[in-house]
């Protein structure tokens, strides 16, 4: 397990003081996707918002978490911590009482929250007390949202009820309305609601693969995220073994990540016979970098929010198996011939088979696929949709303010 180190302050920022300032919290500075649509935000919209951040759990000494350090330094952005200790041994009160006294010290005009973790800090940091006049906003980063806390969801879920809830897909919003009519909690209003796709930077041309690969240099396969249920890692063994069988192609699997699964993972990777190579690694900063010493990505998620590897495997023109999962099944085109059913391991096992039998083939259904995919999902786009939404959390909080000052003084006229 990555360790984790305490905040750090850029001793050199200087916030414009006209700028509304926003607070970022997060699970923390490591792997994550909502810890990349937190930093990519600060650095898309730096100019016109004061963004610092609170990291719940730190920042992990892995290249990962130091390198999502480097690039808020760089924003001279300054990093807060939340707590070292477990949530179980004090760690889920010591963050709440910090984020707490942050939020009083700098009094941020909006709370973003990103995922559960967050969430929940915030609801105990909220328990103490807030400025009036805080705005919140929460993205939903999942389609299945509190899936190992649900008692906890129902108590922290009302402490979110005015946020301003953005979905990174139309079925984290479902997920959402879904856990709410499930516990009996009043739902969060549409006009609340939004979505904004998550985003990732535009390749400069679009890249093809077809005549790129040596014809004698084996397909590279890739997997990359968390080894946890949610990411179908449990899946694994049986379904390379099973494509193994049905392709005489040379092949390199390569399995990066870190999670639950990971000693399970290590003791079958060192003890598989199989004929292709498999290697499990620790995850790798900027991935999106390296995507060209690869040639398939494998995504056999059991439900996702987005899944931004896979969003960035098709902007680099690879061919992407995955599973027709809600959020997952929002990036690809319709049509697109490379979606399975979810845990359903013998089709898997074929799609993955087909496409690196014909792998010609399906990376030129990528590329020709690549303009629609670069349009959705670009981070320019990202960074405006959440643009709206902070101006439209400001503008409705200027109102509120303005009709309780021009109430309060019809009041004090009162005879």
């Amino acid at each position: 397990m990555a360790a984790y180190f305490p905040a750090y302050f850029p001793v050199t920022a200087t916030p414009h003081p006209a700028h509304p300032r926003v607070l970022q919290v997060i699970t923390h500075l490591d792997m994550g996707g909502a810890e990349n649509v937190a930093i990519s935000l600060a650095e898309a919209l730096h100019p016109e918002f004061n963004f610092s951040f609170f990291a719940v759990g730190g920042v992990a000494d892995n290249p990962v978490g130091q390198e999502m350090a480097r690039r808020l330094e760089r924003l001279q952005v300054p990093v807060h911590s939340g707590t070292a200790l477990g949530f179980k041994r004090g760690g889920l009160a010591q963050a709440g009482v910090r984020l707490n006294r942050l939020i009083w010290k700098t009094r941020p005009e909006i709370v973003h929250l990103h995922t559960e973790i967050p969430e929940t800090t915030f609801a105990v940091a909220s328990v103490l007390g807030l400025p009036a006049g805080t705005r919140i906003v929460r993205t939903v980063h999942n389609s299945e949202i509190w899936p190992a806390w649900q008692r906890v969801g129902r108590l922290v879920e009302p402490r979110l009820r005015r946020a301003t809830a953005v979905g990174v897909s139309e079925a984290c919003l479902d997920g959402l309305w879904e856990f709410q009519a499930a516990q009996h909690l009043p739902l969060t209003p549409r006009d609340q609601t939004r979505v904004v796709y998550n985003g990732v930077s535009t390749p400069q041309r679009a890249v093809s693969r077809q005549n790129a690969r040596p014809a004698d240099r084996p397909i590279r396969v890739l997997f990359a995220g968390r080894l946890e249920p949610q990411k179908g890692v449990d899946l694994l063994p049986e379904l390379l073994t099973a494509a193994s069988a049905l392709t005489t192609h040379p092949v390199e699997v390569t399995l990066l990540g870190r999670g639950s699964f990971e000693g399970m993972l290590r003791q079958w990777v060192q003890t598989q016979t199989l004929p292709w190579t498999i290697t499990l690694a620790e995850p790798v900063a900027n991935l999106a970098a390296h995507l060209g010493n690869y040639d398939l990505m494998l995504v056999p998620s059991r439900f996702e929010g987005l899944c931004l590897v896979a969003v960035e495997a098709l902007m680099a023109g690879m061919p992407v198996v995955a599973t027709r999962v809600r959020g997952l099944n929002e990036i690809f085109p319709p049509g697109y011939p490379l979606l399975c059913p979810s845990g359903d391991v013998p089709v898997l096992a074929r799609t993955l088979a087909e496409a690196i039998g014909a792998y010609e083939h399906y990376a030129g259904v990528v590329v020709a696929q690549q303009p629609g995919i670069v349009q959705r999902f670009n981070l320019e786009g990202m960074a405006q949709g959440y643009r709206r939404c902070y101006l439209s959390v400001l503008q409705a909080g200027q109102k509120q303010q303005a009709g309780q000052k021009k109430q309060a003084v019809q009041e004090g006229e009162r005879p």
